[in-house]
């Protein structure tokens, strides 16, 4: 009988699903003028054109009112609210999920790429507020104006869930959604304030998601390991990026096993930047063997440090496609 040819669509999937495909899925990010340096030499695409990654995130094409930024350190930092108040929210306008130019470069880049799995990006609510507010301010809003802030939560909503409704439609593999809810210590919210803005944004997406047999996927930096079950039981499909060392990868793996994925796994506070490729090389086997003997892996990273050799980048690669395979009988 022939062996099955993979397509990194094919792979993404079997992943998501706890299967095992020929090769764990992969991707990763690094810091901006990093990627910068990259897609100078090989293009824009060169995760997947020039390394083989198999995912592609893509992003709605829309925009939501910020107050202004700065680029410093290849990070954009937003450096001063727009609005004075958390009422004057209320009178922001907002994107219009039904704008049908909102999903152009989705299409664009399933065009551009038909065997690439192609994730959608979703912006929470809390990362949007920042924008609006300064995380400073937005923190202590929570406290002084809960009921502004559920009434911004209740319109937003319903904003995520248009969106969701017709991103479904479209010929993608999974919806991404994305806000930071953690640092290195932990949590950086209560859980149940967690619940009343982010999950309370998501919680019908993730309905119409998997309505329409699409996977849930949710990124956070940070240690998650305290909002771990609350995404299970959200039904959130697998988790990003799962940094160690800030998480135990095989307490993750003892609890969670076949009940959340995990798009990530791979330490850019240390190894890969900072050792040798031998090193990197030993890590990434690690990481694959920790997480995903029986499927439920794409490894990635968070933004690689803009000091790490290529040679660590080079064998972080080649490590993934050559080795970290599974056996078919």
């Amino acid at each position: 009988m022939a062996s099955k040819t993979w397509s990194s669509r094919d792979r993404v999937r079997a992943a998501l699903s706890h299967e095992r495909p020929d090769r764990v899925p992969f991707n990763f990010w690094m810091d901006r003028r990093l990627m910068a340096r990259y897609a100078a030499r090989y293009g824009e695409y060169f995760r997947i054109t020039h390394f083989g990654a198999d995912v592609l995130e893509s992003f709605p094409g829309w925009m939501w009112p910020a107050g202004p930024t700065i680029e410093r350190d290849g990070t954009v930092w937003h450096v001063a609210p727009l609005v004075q108040s958390l009422a004057e929210v209320l009178d922001l306008p907002v994107p219009d999920p039904t704008d049908d130019a909102v999903y152009d470069p989705i299409r664009a880049d399933r065009a551009r790429f038909p065997d690439v799995a192609i994730f959608v990006d979703v912006v929470g609510p809390l990362t949007i507020l920042h924008g609006m507010r300064l995380y400073q301010n937005l923190f202590l809003d929570i406290y002084d104006s809960p009921e502004v802030l559920e009434q911004i939560i209740r319109r937003w909503a319903s904003i995520y869930a248009a969106l969701v409704e017709r991103l479904v439609r479209l010929d993608i593999d999974a919806i991404y959604l994305m806000d930071d809810i953690a640092g290195r210590d932990g949590l950086m919210l209560s859980r149940e304030h967690i619940r009343q803005t982010v999950f309370a944004c998501f919680a019908e997406p993730i309905a119409i998601a998997h309505a329409a047999g699409l996977p849930v996927l949710f990124h956070s930096d940070g240690d998650l390991t305290a909002i771990l079950d609350d995404l299970v039981e959200l039904g959130f499909d697998a988790v990003n990026p799962l940094e160690p060392p800030l998480n135990d990868l095989d307490a993750f793996r003892a609890r969670y096993r076949g009940q959340l994925a995990v798009y990530g796994g791979l330490d850019t506070y240390g190894v890969i930047p900072n050792g040798t490729p031998a090193d990197v090389r030993r890590h990434v086997l690690r990481t694959f063997e920790t997480l995903g003997p029986s499927g439920g892996l794409i490894l990635s990273t968070h933004d690689i440090p803009i000091h790490t050799p290529e040679a660590n980048i080079e064998a972080m690669v080649e490590t993934i496609r050559q080795e970290c395979r599974y056996q078919h009988t």
